[in-house]
């Protein structure tokens, strides 16, 4: 029986360096924190294992823009993921405007995907990436009136996250040696404490 239980423990540990390989978790993720000009950007965009966005609905909640359904972003224009980066860009069903959203295709610890904010946030020096921004083209609207539009301006903030938890498997391999180290050397305390029981 103690070969038995030493054979599952040295399984689980070789099991352990199998797990988990270090892709983006696809499906839909919420947009949280994130501010444009001291407007929030809400919603959610859907991306692909490679952090390609799929789909997106993400509203920008400025009061100043905010003609009858606009400026909702809804369509992925171009779309791309390389060097660790989601490149991006959504535009407005009316092509009114255009969001280009940069963020990380690897989860910080607390399983965020952050967007780059024209700082380090992104985890490269400052300057070096491209921040994430939204434009809004000014047009005339005879129900509402003039609409004056956003310049193209940066993100101050934000992040990407599904239901708000780890989400990124690369971020669990972390803690899951730990845990399979339990689990070997509980195994290995059950053969013991049978050894004991046979003397």
């Amino acid at each position: 029986m103690r070969r038995t239980l030493l054979t599952l423990a040295l399984a689980a540990f070789g099991f352990s360096g199998a797990a988990h390989a270090g892709t983006i978790t696809a499906g839909v993720y919420n947009l949280y924190n994130a501010y444009v000009a001291g407007y929030s950007v809400t919603g959610t965009v859907t991306l692909d294992n490679s952090g390609r966005t799929t789909a997106s609905n993400l509203t920008f909640n400025d009061p100043n823009v905010a003609n009858p359904g606009f400026p909702v972003f809804n369509l992925p224009y171009i779309t791309n993921a390389y060097n660790g980066l989601s490149q991006s860009y959504i535009t407005t069903s009316n092509l009114g405007g255009l969001m280009a959203l940069y963020f990380n295709t690897t989860a910080d610890t607390n399983g965020r995907l952050n967007l780059c904010i024209g700082n380090a946030q992104c985890g490269t020096s400052p300057g070096t990436t491209d921040p994430s921004t939204l434009q809004v083209y000014g047009f005339y609207n005879w129900s509402t009136g003039s609409n004056p539009g956003l310049a193209t301006t940066n993100f101050s903030s934000g992040y990407l996250s599904q239901n708000n938890v780890v989400t990124n498997p690369a971020t669990s391999v972390v803690s899951e040696p730990m845990s399979v180290l339990l689990l070997g050397t509980g195994i290995l305390g059950l053969a013991g404490a049978a050894r004991l029981r046979r003397a």
